[in-house]
């Protein structure tokens, strides 16, 4: 059977039926909150809000840095309550000066969209203009039309099927006898397109359970741990290489890690696992994380991770990030990070 097709403009046609999202957020210990914003676009679909400092949302959004938003078609507007269309994007969040280009851009964009009433609006001081960033996302046109939305401009679209009995199944012991044998660790850091295909392959499911927090009964044991942690941190940078889904689990990886270290269970395990569960640290743009990084392997005596996270970790302290991850994350190159891109000594791993 032929699978459902969608475009990118199909998706941009739906979202301009509206002009308000619903927003998901959450605070510094976990509780989540669900809210709403009017929003403006830019031409790379890049989304912008205008909101309060009083309102818990927007704390949230400059705290966590991260959000999910929702379009839904309208009750009255639905054929079938339980498929209802909607479109769902997970976005990082930046504040944006309101006195800056950009800002002052993306602000004429609002007025001329809400009128008189947001002229009022933008004066008052204690109001935010947040750039949501779209990472990834999910469209759903009715049952069995799901489709999951990448690359820029979340203009890659792929069609979701059921996953397969082997995916559903894999256990920890699969990822870790695939991922540290012999044959695999020549691409650990020198990745071929026919090795990203089989990651593809054998582990998306599993990399999608672990996303919606279906595998955490594999940190009950060291090796669970390692293996969940592999998940999250190497897989996505084979499963969607050069998109901003590629660090999208990141954060999710240290977590683990450090759920981990916190209660022990790295001293049971030999060098190449104790050296996959610190590696989400090394991927970090946090400077205390990158210390904990280098703390973690100089304990364990892995003289040559030690190296690299020396590296990674002077990186961070000179620029604050990573630059070779600009480009994917639509962030610009200072004039700094421009010159060590195109010098001999510019990162990019």
């Amino acid at each position: 059977m032929k699978s459902p097709q969608v475009t990118p403009d199909e998706i941009a046609a739906f979202r301009r039926e509206f002009r308000t999202i619903l927003l998901a957020t959450s605070d510094e210990v976990g509780e989540a909150l669900c809210s709403y914003a009017p929003y403006v676009e830019d031409e790379e679909n890049q989304i912008y809000v205008f909101v309060s400092r009083l309102a818990r949302h927007t704390a949230n959004l400059l705290d966590r840095g991260r959000a999910h938003l929702m379009w839904i078609e309208d009750e009255a507007n639905t054929t079938n309550l339980f498929a209802r269309k909607r479109l769902t994007v997970r976005a990082d969040s930046h504040a944006i000066a309101k006195d800056s280009d950009l800002g002052n851009t993306i602000l004429a964009r609002f007025e001329e969209r809400f009128g008189a009433f947001f002229r009022t609006l933008r004066g008052l001081p204690d109001f935010e203009l947040v750039q949501l960033v779209p990472c990834s996302g999910d469209y759903v046109k009715g049952f069995g039309q799901a489709f999951e939305l990448g690359g820029r401009g979340l203009g890659e679209i792929q069609h979701r099927i059921p996953p397969s009995p082997r995916t559903a199944e894999t256990l920890p012991a699969d990822v870790l006898e695939f991922w540290l044998s012999g044959t695999t660790r020549k691409y650990w850091f020198n990745a071929t397109e026919a090795f990203d295909r089989e990651i593809r392959e054998r582990f998306l499911e599993t990399w999608r359970a672990a996303e919606r927090g279906e595998l955490s009964h594999w940190e009950s044991s060291p090796e669970g741990a390692v293996a969940l942690t592999i998940v999250l941190d190497q897989f996505p940078l084979n499963l969607f290489r050069g998109r901003p889904e590629a660090f999208s689990t990141e954060a999710r990886a240290r977590e683990v890690a450090g759920r981990a270290i916190d209660r022990g269970l790295d001293r049971e395990l030999d060098g190449a696992h104790k050296g996959f569960l610190y590696l989400p640290f090394m991927h970090s743009e946090d400077l205390d994380e990158q210390n904990r990084c280098v703390a973690l392997y100089q304990r364990a005596g892995l003289t040559d991770s030690l190296k690299w996270a020396r590296h990674h970790r002077e990186i961070v302290r000179r620029f604050g990030r990573f630059p070779h991850r600009n480009v994917i994350l639509g962030r610009r190159n200072t004039d700094e990070e421009e010159a060590y891109l195109n010098s001999s000594k510019g990162f990019r791993g």
